[in-house]
C-alpha cells in the first residue's frame, strides 16, 4: 500500500513537471500568466489578416506605395436580403438604412439589426436605382426605370415627382437619366445624369433646373492628338470625342460639400470634392478605376469601394488610411464581395450592399483602426498637439505608416520644437514641411552665430593681406611656390590645370588638343572616371528638399553607373561615326579627350551645388534651379564648341552633327534592346530542347 502511494505520489509530480514544460524548457507557472496576458492583448488590436480575415489589410507607407498592416475592419456578418439587383443605400444618423431594391421596384428600410421595418413606393416607383433621405424622413429617390424623380414623405407618401428638366438652360439634346442623388441642406437636389459630361444636374424639390455642378474636367490622350492633327473634320466627328467622364455616383459631407467618383478615369482623380463654387479642392489620391460609391461620414472619413471588392478609406485631406477587401472567387467566404453597388459606414461599422448577393457586407473596425481613426479626427480638426500621442501608439505596432509620421511632425512643429519636427518630416517625406522646420532652425542659427561668423570672415581677410606683405619682404612662401612649380612641370598636374585655362578660352583650347598640343588619354579616361563618380554620388550628397529620392536605400548606384557609362560610350561612339561620314577632321583620341575636357563643368560644380542644397530652403529654390542650368547649359555648350572646333565644322554643320549623333545614339540603344531580347529568347529556345531531351532521355 505503501509502495502504491509512494508510486502514485511521483506519477503525480512527473505529470506536473511535464505540464510545465514547453518544448522541454522549464517553465515557472508565473509565466504562464504573462503569456496569457500577452496573448489577449494582441488579440486587442487584431490578429493577422491571415488568421482572421479572407483578404490582407494595405496602408500607405514610405515611397508612396503600399505595405502591409495589421487589420483595420474584420468581417462581422452577412445578411441576406429580400431584395433583387438592389444598387444603392442609405444610412441615417441613427443607424436606420434605406435600400433601392431595384428588382423589385421599392425602397426598403432596415433597422439595426438589418431587419425590415417600412416599405416604401411598390405602386410607384418602377426602378430605384439612388435614394437619400434628410433629417425629416423625406425620401428623395433616383427611378432609373421611368427617368424621374420621386419624393415621398416618412410615411410614404407622394410629395413630388418630375422628370426631365423644361427650361433651356439644360439643353435641348441633353437627356435626363437620373441614377443617384443627394440633397443638401438648402434642399437643392443634385442628381447624377447618366452620360451628362456637364456634371450634377442641381434641380429644387419641384423640378425646376438650377444648373449644372462639379463636372469633370475633358482629358486628351496622345492617341487623340495626333488623330486631330491627321484626320480630316468628317474623321473626326466620328472617331473624337474629348468629352469630360460623368460622374458616377455622388455623396454628400456633413458641411454640405459634395463629393463624386468617376469610374474608369484617372485613378489619382477618381473622387472629387467640391466647394460651394465648383472648383474640386481633394488632392491626387491612391485611388482606383472602378469604383462604385462613396461614403463621407460625419467624423470626415471618406470610405469607397470598388467593383474588385476592396473598400478604400481616406481622411478629408485626401490621405489613405487603410485599402482591404477581396472578390469573392466562389467559396463563398465571409467578408468577401462579388457585385459591391453601394457602401455606408456608421459609427465604427462599414456596411456594403452586393449587388450579385442580394445581401449586405457588414464590417466591424478593429482597436487598430479605432487608434488611428482618433488620432484623425484630432489631426483634421486642427489639434496636433493632443492628436500626437495617438500616432505615437501607432507607430509602436506599424512603423510604416507615414500619416503617424506627418502628425506628429506637425505637432512637433507647432510646439516650436523645430528639431524633431525636422526629422518627423523626414521620415514622412514632407519636403514642404521639412524645409519649413529647417528654415526655422537655420534662423535660430543665423541669428546666433552670424555675427562671430563675419568677425571671423574679417579676421581671415586681414590676416591675408598682412602674410601677402610679410611675404613680399620675406620672401616666407618662396619654397612653397618652388614646390608649386615644381608640380606644374608634371604632366598630370600641367593636364589639370590645363582644364581651368579651357573654361576660360575653350575654342582655343581644343585646337591645342588637336594638334596634340596638351591633353592626354590618360588624363581624359581620369576625367571620365571624375564624372562618373560625380554622377554616382550626387544623389547621396543632394539635400532632402531638392532631391529626387526620399531616402539613400532608394537609390540605385548600379543603375546610376550604367546610365553614365553608357552615354559616354554612345556618346563617343557615334560622335565619331557621324563625323566620319559628314567630313569630320576629329580623330578618336581627338573626340574621347575633347568630350572629357567639355564635361568638366559638370564634374567641376554638380558636386558643390549638390552640397550646396543641404543648406537651402525651398524657399530658395531659385539658387539651386538657376545653377544647376547654369551648370547643364555650360556643359552642353561645351559640347557644341569641342564638335565644332574638333571637326572643324560651320554653325549649321555643328547643329546636324550633333542631332545625326544623338539620333544614333537612340538607334544604337534600340538595336542593343532588340538583340538583348533576341538573345535571350534565344536562351530559352536552347535550355528548353535541351531539357527536353533531357527528360525524353
Amino acid at each position: 500500500m505503501k509502495t502504491t502511494k509512494d508510486q502514485a505520489t511521483r506519477d503525480t509530480k512527473d505529470r506536473k513537471t511535464k505540464d510545465t514544460k514547453f518544448f522541454n524548457i522549464p517553465l515557472h507557472p508565473s509565466c504562464f500568466l504573462l503569456v496569457l496576458c500577452g496573448f489577449l492583448f494582441c488579440l486587442t488590436l487584431g490578429a493577422p489578416a491571415q488568421a482572421l480575415a479572407p483578404y490582407t489589410t494595405w496602408a500607405l507607407g514610405p515611397g508612396g506605395r503600399l505595405y502591409l498592416t495589421q487589420d483595420a475592419y474584420l468581417p462581422l456578418t452577412e445578411v441576406e436580403l429580400p431584395v433583387s439587383g438592389a444598387e444603392d443605400l442609405f444610412i441615417t444618423p441613427d443607424g436606420d438604412l434605406y435600400i433601392a431594391d431595384t428588382g423589385n421596384r421599392r425602397i426598403l428600410r432596415l433597422n439595426r439589426n438589418l431587419e425590415v421595418t417600412a416599405v416604401y413606393g411598390e405602386d410607384l416607383l418602377a426602378g430605384p436605382t439612388g435614394i437619400f433621405v434628410d433629417s425629416a424622413g423625406t425620401l428623395y429617390i433616383a427611378d432609373a426605370k421611368s427617368n424621374t424623380v420621386v419624393i415621398l414623405d416618412r410615411e410614404g407618401n407622394l410629395l413630388g415627382q418630375f422628370g426631365r428638366p423644361r427650361e433651356p438652360l439644360f439643353g435641348r439634346k441633353n437627356q435626363f437619366l437620373p441614377r443617384k442623388i443627394v440633397v443638401d441642406a438648402r434642399r437643392n437636389l443634385y442628381v447624377v445624369s447618366e452620360g451628362s459630361t456637364n456634371g450634377l444636374v442641381v434641380l429644387t424639390t419641384d423640378g425646376r433646373f438650377v444648373g449644372y455642378f462639379g463636372a469633370n474636367p475633358a482629358t486628351m490622350s496622345l492617341k487623340m492628338i495626333l488623330q486631330r492633327l491627321f484626320l480630316t473634320r468628317e474623321q473626326l466627328a466620328q472617331f473624337i470625342k474629348s468629352e469630360a467622364a460623368s460622374p458616377s455616383n455622388v455623396a454628400i459631407d456633413a458641411e454640405g460639400m459634395i463629393f463624386t467618383v468617376t469610374a474608369g478615369t484617372n485613378p489619382r482623380q477618381s473622387i472629387r470634392r467640391f466647394t460651394v463654387a465648383g472648383r474640386n479642392i481633394f488632392p491626387e489620391i491612391y485611388g482606383s478605376t472602378t469604383f462604385r460609391d462613396v461614403h463621407v461620414s460625419p467624423h470626415g472619413l471618406v470610405t469607397a469601394v470598388d467593383g474588385e471588392g476592396r473598400i478604400y478609406e481616406y481622411d478629408l485631406r485626401g490621405t489613405l488610411l487603410f485599402v482591404f477587401g477581396a472578390k469573392d472567387q466562389g467559396d463563398q467566404r465571409l467578408g468577401t464581395l462579388r457585385d459591391p453597388t453601394a457602401i455606408a459606414r456608421h459609427e465604427d461599422r462599414i456596411y456594403v450592399l452586393d449587388r450579385e448577393k442580394n445581401a449586405i457586407v457588414v464590417y466591424q473596425a478593429t482597436n487598430f483602426a479605432r487608434l488611428v481613426h482618433s488620432g484623425v479626427r484630432l489631426y483634421v480638426e486642427g489639434f496636433y498637439t493632443q492628436a500626437r500621442p495617438y500616432f505615437e501608439q501607432v507607430l509602436r505596432y506599424n512603423g510604416s505608416f507615414i500619416m503617424a509620421y506627418q502628425a506628429i511632425a506637425d505637432a512637433y512643429f507647432k510646439e516650436g520644437d523645430y528639431a524633431r519636427a525636422l526629422v518627423y518630416y523626414r521620415y514622412a517625406e514632407d519636403r514642404q514641411g521639412y524645409s519649413q522646420a529647417f528654415w526655422e532652425l537655420r534662423n535660430v542659427l543665423l541669428q546666433r552665430y552670424l555675427a562671430d561668423g563675419l568677425l571671423a570672415l574679417v579676421g581671415l581677410v586681414v590676416a591675408q593681406s598682412t602674410l601677402r606683405r610679410l611675404d613680399r619682404r620675406y620672401g616666407w612662401f618662396g619654397p612653397l611656390r618652388r614646390g608649386l612649380a615644381w608640380l606644374r612641370a608634371r604632366k598630370l598636374v600641367d593636364d589639370f590645370l590645363f582644364m581651368f585655362r579651357f573654361i576660360k578660352q575653350p575654342a582655343d583650347s581644343f585646337y591645342y588638343i588637336k594638334i596634340k598640343e596638351r591633353g592626354s588619354l590618360g588624363f581624359a579616361l581620369l576625367l571620365y572616371l571624375w564624372v562618373v563618380a560625380v554622377r554616382v554620388l550626387t544623389p547621396y550628397v543632394t539635400g532632402f528638399i531638392f532631391n529626387p529620392y526620399a531616402n539613400p536605400g532608394e537609390i540605385r548606384a548600379v543603375n546610376e553607373l550604367v546610365y553614365a557609362v553608357l552615354f559616354l560610350v554612345l556618346w563617343n561612339a557615334a560622335n565619331y561615326l557621324v563625323s566620319t561620314i559628314s567630313d569630320g577632321e576629329g580623330r578618336v583620341r581627338d573626340v574621347v579627350i575633347g568630350t572629357a575636357y567639355a564635361l568638366f563643368p559638370y564634374a567641376l560644380f554638380a558636386l558643390p551645388i549638390a552640397l550646396l542644397s543641404n543648406v537651402l530652403s525651398s524657399n530658395e529654390v531659385f539658387l539651386y534651379t538657376f545653377s544647376t542650368n547654369v551648370m547643364w547649359a555650360w556643359t552642353g555648350l561645351m559640347l557644341f564648341i569641342m564638335v565644332k572646333e574638333i571637326h572643324n565644322y560651320s554653325f549649321g554643320e555643328t547643329v546636324r552633327n550633333i542631332l545625326t549623333t544623338l539620333f544614333t545614339m537612340a538607334v544604337m540603344l534600340l538595336t542593343g534592346y532588340i538583340l538583348y531580347v533576341l538573345f535571350f529568347q534565344l536562351f530559352d529556345f536552347v535550355t528548353a530542347i535541351l531539357r527536353e531531351i533531357r527528360l525524353r532521355g
